[in-house]
């Protein structure tokens, strides 16, 4: 399928003649790509914003010169450009990842990496790029462990901006029967929650479910006496037992701390025990999975009292 990766940023290719190495700095031009003249995206506070904007810049100006051809983003240059948020080690932002067919044009640049395919499958243009199915894209993540494909799915049905629906990703895994990791990705799609907020909340979910307990309700609603309605990372319903990563954001703030404590006071008022976890306790899960095992089996037997 010939797609247009034409872009909504104003590029000039160096092989027209109107913006060459010679000329593109006095025409006020940056240079994005060999022989891709632009501009660079403004300055933006957040770093991991800036660092996105400009890789999706960069990968607009490196297929610019190949627009008709048969190519599509692979893996995670694709996934990245989608805004999912990956595993750290399978993040990539200085290499760009690419898949065309085996009869298709390779481009031959020394930030490219090209992966082949029988053929492309339906492609879509996103953010001026083409990419698949992000579901195609997820099973192009061989390297993943288990774990890190389902912190992955979690990305797809995201509380905010989600990509995906649980129905739409295992739609699309159906079509797929055959393809490569695709029997891994169907054993492992039961355990993607929708409602997740970080990729923290699935490291701080899965140790519960590895340890034997229930998988805990996501973003989970609590009724508190004051009438606020509070929702939690995860929790457990029944027994009113929920827990929370906190990634220590907040620190310091102390207009943020006075509305944190505000809500824990009225959660704990609903009834609720409630576990923060932090990004030291992830190393070692049994620090908090054990404690939580602990109130739900005590939940448990208050209730039959």
């Amino acid at each position: 399928m010939m797609i247009d990766v034409s872009d909504p940023i104003e590029l000039h290719l160096a092989r027209d003649g109107a913006v060459t190495c010679k000329n593109y700095t006095e025409l006020g031009y940056d240079r994005l790509a060999r022989g891709v003249y632009g501009h660079l995206p403004a300055d933006v506070d957040d770093y991991y914003d800036a660092r996105r904007q400009l890789f999706l810049v960069r990968a607009r100006a490196l297929l610019a010169p190949y627009a008709g051809r048969d190519i599509v983003l692979y893996g995670p240059t694709a996934l990245q450009a989608l805004g999912v948020a990956l595993p750290s080690h399978l993040e990539d932002w200085d290499q760009y990842h690419i898949l065309v067919p085996d009869t298709g044009y390779r481009p031959l640049r020394e930030d490219v990496v090209t992966h082949r395919c029988h053929s492309l499958g339906p492609v879509r243009v996103i953010n001026g790029l083409p990419v698949l199915n992000p579901v195609d894209h997820w099973l192009q993540l061989a390297d993943a462990t288990d774990d890190e494909l389902i912190e992955v799915g979690d990305g797809f049905v995201r509380l905010r901006h989600p990509l995906m629906t649980l129905d739409s990703i295992n739609r699309r895994l159906a079509e797929l029967s055959g393809a490569r990791n695709v029997a891994r990705v169907r054993r492992l799609v039961r355990w993607v929650a929708p409602g997740t907020e970080s990729l923290y909340e699935t490291r701080t979910r899965l140790p519960l479910i590895h340890g034997g307990l229930p998988a805990p309700r996501v973003n989970c609603p609590v009724y508190a006496p004051s009438g606020t309605v509070y929702h939690l990372d995860m929790g457990y319903e029944l027994e009113r037992v929920g827990v929370e990563y906190d990634g220590g954001v907040h620190v310091g703030d102390v207009r943020q701390m006075n509305i944190d404590a505000t809500r824990r006071r009225d959660i704990q008022d609903a009834g609720w025990i409630i576990y923060t976890v932090t990004a030291e306790q992830l190393k070692n899960p049994a620090e908090f999975v054990r404690p939580v095992e602990r109130s739900l089996a005590m939940r448990h037997a208050s209730a039959r009292r």
